[in-house]
């Protein structure tokens, strides 16, 4: 266990903050001694990681909120697309260590002005961060995160290794594809064919990451009522319906 002087020393965060991130609830410590001093474990130690991690691609505190509460794997993934940003700019840093190397030996070349690009290593982050917002975002997972299916399931992943080999884009449009089949089914209603057969595309889609059952399905249902207001600001009308369509299949 790790004194909240410790891990202020250890990872740059000030006690103001890690406090902060306890009273929101975002990294509550492990343990809290009768002198109210906070203490952290190496689980919790790791969720700081995680926050750090994606405070440094640029996401909110909100964001990061849910993107806390996505199973490991996805989060590999993420890691996994940073990785290759910094790569590049480890990449860049030798070629950079190669040029001035040639400046001590009085030996220029214009080519290396491109040292100084960085155009290519920022596109790359705002792309990788732009499609996991996205995604995270999206109809399809929002309200599953919003819901407690993914959090409170994490220790029954057993398909969600799949999500490492599936690219984002990819996903995105299978969740849309889901999604499409929810809006034109609205014009025969919750209770038509069209709309079961979107509930069922919907369940053999997520099932591909986190097993569920009936009630898990109840819950996913309940949350897009629940969260209707935010959603209806993207498609108006569809979270009812989904709703309504996942309780006819689901009652």
């Amino acid at each position: 266990m790790k004194s909240v002087n410790e891990v202020s020393k250890l990872s740059g965060v000030s006690r103001r903050t890690l406090q902060y991130y306890d009273e929101i609830g975002l990294l509550p410590p492990s343990a809290v001694k009768e002198s109210g001093y906070r203490l952290y474990d190496e689980e919790s130690l790791r969720r700081l990681w995680s926050i750090l991690f994606y405070k440094e691609l640029g996401f909110t505190l909100d964001d990061i909120r849910l993107l806390l509460e996505n199973p490991k794997e996805m989060e590999k993934e993420i890691v996994g697309r940073h990785k290759q940003i910094l790569m590049e700019k480890q990449a860049k840093l030798q070629k950079m260590i190669l040029s001035v190397d040639r400046i001590l030996n009085d030996d220029f070349d214009i080519s290396m002005l491109r040292d100084f690009d960085k155009n290519r290593i920022e596109t790359l982050r705002k792309t990788y961060a732009n499609e996991i917002r996205a995604l995270m975002e999206s109809l399809f997972f929002l309200p599953l995160v919003k819901s407690g299916i993914y959090s409170s399931r994490i220790s029954l992943i057993k398909n969600a290794s799949n999500i490492m080999y599936t690219d984002f884009e990819e996903i995105l449009a299978l969740c849309e594809d889901v999604m499409q089949k929810f809006r034109e089914a609205m014009i025969d209603g919750p209770e038509s064919s069209a709309a079961e057969n979107a509930v069922h595309a919907y369940g053999k889609l997520i099932n591909r990451w986190v097993p569920c059952n009936d009630e898990s399905f109840r819950k996913i249902g309940q949350a897009y009522l629940i969260y209707k207001e935010d959603l209806d600001k993207k498609s108006p009308g569809l979270a009812e319906f989904i709703y309504k369509a996942f309780l006819h299949v689901y009652h």
